[in-house]
């Protein structure tokens, strides 16, 4: 993703921090290629912007920002990492001023608006208002809808509204029940993803790894993004966005603990 680089090394060198300190969360290589090339993955950016306390949109240019795909993909990775107050910010200052063509997006903007209203301002009259939104968009979709479903029968859980919040939650209970459960989230999509892949259909395996990956991250679950990021690599033929893929395969693979991918991963890396 693009980035200002500039304003992350400026900072870096002004608190002092060297590249080598920052190890943990990127190597130097990829430092360099956020703060001179100003391109880096949006999960190593998000993670140097929390490090070095830079306000997320300062690092974006405003082209990313007023992207409704981009804006998307910035909302859910600080979803993940519980920012709600900067996920309320970017928002009200850029969500606004985007001229939505994709009304799947506009839902699960409304969606990440309804949960951060409930833990971050605790305006739960917001977050319901904001969740019924989201839910006309999702009824196609059952695992948001599942999600939305549990966020209203939270909100009325904490108004004290027992009657309401055991209808919305016995609702969750048994589309659920009719879903795999989280944990199994990751693993179904990259085994359905592997199975069309060596079918040939990539089309098919890329977006069964697309929506994988957004739903894990919408549900806060990390476990089985590595696999689909590797997936999707894989059958991705343009060189960068290749090698992009198999770092955030990478980042992940680091966070999960899953080692022995990422021996893998750093093989395929070398090779391209």
């Amino acid at each position: 993703m693009k980035v200002k680089g500039y304003i992350i090394r400026q900072k870096r060198k002004k608190v002092g921090i060297s590249s080598e300190a920052l190890s943990t969360i990127c190597s130097p290589i990829d430092l360099e290629q956020i703060e001179v090339k100003n391109k880096g993955i949006l999960e190593v950016i998000i993670d140097l912007c929390m490090k070095l306390k830079i306000p997320y949109h300062h690092v974006f240019p405003d082209k990313i920002l007023l992207s409704e795909a981009s804006l998307l993909n910035i909302i859910r990775c600080l979803h993940l990492r519980q920012e709600f107050s900067s996920i309320l910010f970017l928002l009200d200052t850029y969500g606004k001023m985007i001229s939505y063509e994709n009304a799947r997006i506009v839902g699960h903007l409304m969606y990440f608006r309804a949960y951060a209203h409930l833990f971050e301002t605790h305006d739960t009259k917001k977050a319901v208002h904001y969740f019924q939104r989201a839910y006309t968009f999702f009824r196609d979709e059952k695992r948001y809808e599942l999600l939305v479903l549990k966020g209203l029968a939270t909100c009325y859980q904490v108004n004290e509204e027992k009657k309401r919040a055991r209808i919305y939650f016995e609702r969750a209970e048994q589309l659920e029940e009719k879903m795999n459960t989280q944990l199994k989230l990751g693993p179904s999509y990259y085994q359905a993803a592997c199975f069309y892949a060596e079918r040939g259909d990539q089309k098919k395996a890329d977006a069964l790894c697309d929506e994988g990956i957004e739903t894990l991250l919408e549900v806060n679950v990390t476990t089985g993004l590595e696999e689909l990021f590797y997936e999707k690599a894989i059958i991705q033929e343009d060189i960068s966005k290749k090698i992009e893929l198999l770092k955030q395969a990478d980042y992940y693979a680091k966070l999960n603990e899953n080692y022995d991918l990422t021996e893998l991963i750093h093989e395929k890396l070398n090779r391209v």
